[in-house]
């Protein structure tokens, strides 16, 4: 296939095996051309090993410098033709000449489907089975669905960089073996390309896609490559201060810094493309665009979709356009949101239907602008909107009204009254004040916030709730015999080397360690490209159980429940709560500490996403590929390059 650089069929040892392989070695022995009989060397150490791959001599720089005997050995053992009298080892290749049997459909399907849990699994399966037509055609068997599965369960243990490395050699094998190639698997490659946010993956595939014709995505693929990217671009910001996505804009919209725009690019093959493309949900891709600060698509798109707008268009159609404003104001273009804000409101007679129920809301309204122009824009909407921000004060203040009382109670107990009463006091003697619903609202609306203040703030009502018990449900076939119980603590980040810093004079320095930030990424031996997936977490206390036989019988006390090995945390980049698990609840940490959980007690998987019911948690799809029950991964202080001090 045109375009393809040769790649490796399978992934090669590392220098340091390579190393570690020759040093174990006893002293190399050369045969002699003329005699045929060994000759001795001494063993070499590991800076000859790379000064010869990288210099082609093992001696160092000099004047006049020579061929040494050990330059010339190194030579004949990296050659291609092998000087040995003795048998050379198979060559790369050798297993695509071996004639096999046609491999048996289901077996493969089944295996691919069930039994294939890491990539080496894969390697064996397909050199065994995919070397002819037959076999190659097997292994794209419907859009290359049971090869995705296969990718998927290598997730927990596999970095997406590898998976790339993986499916760059599929693809290889199967041109060598001169074999079809269809649209899926290149098609499979960009999708862990946008995973792993790396634009020059993505150009490859992309050109490999192209090669083998130019047909557009259907509206599930371009939504899978969207999403991918969308979330990869939400943790850049965590990365590094600052973050280049001008190359990334380049492949998928044809942009560049210099006004051109080529044809060659993804937005050319999604079913969003031409002028006639359809009104089908468009999803985050408007949003997407906006984060990576597209000009002419963005506005193609945008007009495109204020032309089919009406006051009676469906959902979807409203709440994707509200989030590419909150996106464009993210990254600085105000005045342009301001700008589609108005459209959209024009587009609805002057009205901006279901505002009040986007999960954009709350950052809408903490730009000034849109709180200044909502009053005209929203029309019939604007008291949806009130009425929905009065109940987050009154959740973040642990009330509720209640119709029947024509008061206001407390969220936790419907019996303690409110009304009359001051909200808050000193003492906390108020009604809501110790309610759990009032710590949870309080997360959800400021832990997402890049200010290190309104972090600290979470962390005092922490303190103010420690000691208390929130109902979390997890579901899982072991754990229906527990239940389990978040236990609310401020969690500074202590390292066995390095204990926390402590409060002086009654005032807290808050940082990234005393806040409790944690990043929880892949294990660190592991390849990496690209952002991958790591995870940037606030500790919120940690995860207790009990048998439930304990509780139905009465026993009660605090003796009956034991710590789990998991913390309660909240995700920074993606606004959701996670039950990890890191071996220990609290205490000190191992710098870099290793963590994985191949064996639960409680059959708990190593990441849980859990969402909030009022006064309490429950177990929702954490929609992560990446985190399997066996996965390995490194636990440390987040740096938080993206806080203001």
């Amino acid at each position: 296939m045109s375009g393809y650089r040769y790649t490796r069929p399978w992934p090669k040892p590392s220098r340091q095996s390579l190393v570690q392989r020759c040093l174990s070695q006893p002293p190399l022995r050369r045969a002699s051309a003329k005699h045929g009989t060994p000759q001795s060397y001494p063993q070499p150490t590991p800076s000859q090993l790379l000064r010869f791959a990288l210099t082609g001599s093992a001696q160092p720089a000099q004047k006049g410098a020579y061929t040494s005997s050990l330059d010339q050995h190194f030579k004949e053992l990296f050659s291609e033709q092998w000087p040995f009298n003795t048998r050379p080892p198979p060559p790369l290749w050798s297993s695509l000449q071996q004639k096999t049997t046609d491999p048996d459909k289901e077996v493969l399907l089944r295996a691919l489907q069930d039994d294939v849990r890491s990539l080496q699994d894969l390697h064996l399966l397909i050199e065994g089975n995919v070397n002819d037509e037959w076999g190659g055609a097997l292994l794209q068997t419907e859009g290359c669905r049971f090869l995705a599965q296969a990718l998927e369960h290598c997730q927990s243990h596999h970095s997406y960089g590898e998976i790339l490395s993986t499916i760059n050699a599929i693809t290889t094998r199967l041109e060598r073996l001169k074999l079809p190639v269809s649209h899926s698997l290149p098609a499979l490659g960009m999708y862990y390309a946008c995973l792993s946010f790396s634009a020059s993956a993505l150009k490859r595939h992309l050109d490999g896609y192209l090669a083998v014709g130019k047909r557009r995505l259907d509206l599930k693929a371009c939504t899978s490559l969207v999403n991918a990217l969308f979330d990869s671009i939400q943790v850049l910001p965590f990365q590094g201060p600052s973050h280049d996505v001008s190359e990334m804009l380049k492949i998928v919209t044809g942009e560049s810094a210099i006004g051109n725009r080529s044809e060659h690019n993804l937005h050319s093959i999604m079913c969003w493309a031409g002028h006639k493309g359809p009104t089908q949900p468009i999803g985050q891709y408007l949003s997407l665009l906006a984060k990576m600060q597209s000009d002419s698509l963005l506005q193609e798109l945008w007009d495109r979709r204020m032309q089919a707008l009406r006051h009676d268009s469906p959902s979807h159609m409203f709440q994707s356009a509200y989030g590419c404003v909150k996106a464009l104001i993210d990254v600085g273009s105000r005045e342009r949101a301001m700008t589609y804000l108005k459209q959209v409101s024009n587009c609805a007679d002057n009205n901006l239907p279901g505002l009040s129920m986007s999960r954009d809301l709350r950052a809408l309204l903490a730009d000034e602008g849109v709180v200044e122009v909502l009053p005209q824009l929203a029309g019939k909407e604007y008291p949806n909107i009130l009425e929905t921000q009065l109940k987050d004060i009154e959740k973040r203040l642990g009330i509720t009204w209640s119709p029947q009382r024509s008061a206001h109670t407390s969220i936790s107990d419907p019996h303690r009254i409110s009304s009359q009463q001051a909200l808050l006091t000193i003492d906390g003697d108020c009604a809501g004040y110790d309610s759990s619903a009032r710590l949870i609202a309080e997360i959800e609306a400021l832990g997402c916030s890049k200010s290190i203040a309104e972090l600290g703030k979470i962390a005092n009502l922490l303190d103010e709730h420690e000691g208390n018990q929130i109902h979390v449900s997890l579901t899982s076939t072991e754990s229906l015999h527990y239940e389990f119980s978040w236990i609310p603590r401020r969690s500074p980040i202590e390292f066995s080397s390095n204990p926390s810093p402590m409060e002086t004079d009654g005032f807290q320095h808050w940082s990234p360690s005393t806040l409790g930030l944690l990043r929880v990424r892949p294990s660190s031996d592991r390849i990496f490209l690209g952002t991958e997936c790591s995870l940037h977490l606030i500790q919120l206390g940690y995860l207790v159980a009990r048998s439930k036989l304990a509780s139905e019988t009465g026993i009660e006390g605090a003796q009956n429940w034991k710590e789990t090995g998991y913390i309660v945390t909240w995700d920074r980049a993606f606004g959701r709560f996670l039950v990890v698990f890191v071996r220990q609840s609290h205490g000190a940490f191992g710098t870099g500490e290793q963590c994985s959980v191949s064996h639960s007690l409680f059959g708990l998987g190593a990441i849980l996403q859990i969402a909030s019911r009022n006064d309490l948690l429950e177990q929702t799809y954490l929609r992560s590929l990446f985190w399997g029950s066996a996965s390995r991964y490194c636990v440390d202080v987040d740096p938080s390059p993206d806080l203001v001090f």
